[in-house]
């Protein structure tokens, strides 16, 4: 092998060795709580680095024991729960206040990032 031509395949080595770059992706979500009204959030997920936010008040708000897969995000919040199916948008959102009780549903669609997001 020529030496220009061992520096091409080590340069390609190198760039595909680097680490992944990770990609947040946004989502603009809505689901009808108890009383009929439609309620709407922005949420950001990774799946490189496992991670959920949903974005409230100009702040993220990272959720706990999050599971990414294939097919679903699942992630806990102070007063709700959320599982969001990748395949179809579909929202369950479960409130975690005993007075609520049951499964709200919803939809999510993938966005761009709201105006005035922090980066995540």
């Amino acid at each position: 092998m020529r030496p220009g031509m061992m520096l091409a395949v080590a340069a390609a080595l190198a760039v595909a060795a680097s680490p992944v770059l990770a990609e947040p992706r946004w989502l603009a979500c809505k689901f009808t709580d108890q009383g009929g009204a439609v309620r709407t959030f922005d949420m950001v997920f990774d799946d490189l680095r496992g991670t959920a936010s949903v974005l409230t008040a100009g702040t993220l708000t990272e959720g706990i024991g999050t599971s990414i897969n294939f097919q679903s995000i699942r992630t806990r919040f102070p007063t709700f729960a959320l599982t969001y199916n990748r395949n179809n948008g579909d929202l369950a959102v479960s409130p975690l206040e005993t007075s609520y009780g049951g499964i709200l549903r919803g939809e999510c669609r993938r966005s761009p990032p709201p105006a005035g997001a922090p980066r995540s």
